[in-house]
């Protein structure tokens, strides 16, 4: 999922409830990849794949101080005050774009965009990054709620447990499925075990499956 040749797409939206498993997936299939260069936007403080940065300026320094070969894993967590998080998201995503051949991690994409409307960095950077080579990840608890252009295209949804009716009906539709195949999905942490339903946008192949 990591490899690929360049101007080739890799944007996957990562869909499910609190709890669901979404961000157990990502770690996963972090660890699996294994990206060279990682930046990771990480507003619930969940991940420790890179350096963490709680600084902006410190972020731009640590990037801009890297030759255009070497490998990096940077972790920015943004803070706690939403209302900060706008000109922090817009930086992060400018930057992102100078990276060529980056794996990009959006956590809580709904935090910084609404269905109709994303920030010009990022709709440039979903829209344009695999020009550069990038690999593109945002996860939301709520389809609903999350930029409908991103979600018109990935190339690949993931999908967990969802809570919602409304949220149902609309991964019914992206994902090919019937509501109830979205609405059976369970998870049981007590085991732990995690339902997901992933479906290829490019050729339209859904698999079900159970990350434990």
């Amino acid at each position: 999922m990591m490899a690929g040749s360049h101007n080739t797409a890799r944007i996957i939206g990562v869909i499910g409830a609190s709890g669901s498993g979404k961000s157990s997936w990502l770690k996963r299939t972090l660890g699996k990849g294994n990206p060279p260069k990682l930046l990771i936007w990480d507003p619930m403080d969940e991940y420790e794949q890179g350096r963490v940065i709680t600084d902006m300026r410190e972020l731009v320094d640590a990037v801009g101080a890297l030759e255009a070969d070497d490998p990096f894993k940077l972790v920015y967590r943004p803070g706690a005050n939403l209302k900060t998080y706008p000109d922090k998201f817009e930086a992060f995503c400018s930057l992102a774009f100078l990276v060529p051949n980056l794996c990009v991690l959006i956590e809580e994409l709904a935090d910084v965009t609404t269905p109709g409307w994303a920030p010009p960095a990022w709709s440039r950077l979903s829209r344009q990054g695999r020009h550069k080579g990038m690999t593109i990840f945002a996860a939301s608890q709520r389809p609903t709620l999350m930029d409908k252009t991103f979600l018109g295209n990935t190339t690949m949804i993931h999908c967990s447990r969802l809570n919602d009716e409304n949220d149902v009906k609309t991964m019914r539709r992206y994902l090919g499925v019937s509501e109830d195949q979205v609405r059976g999905m369970v998870a049981d942490k007590d085991i732990p075990r995690f339902d997901y339903i992933e479906r290829d946008m490019q050729t339209g192949k859904t698999v079900t499956g159970r990350l434990t």
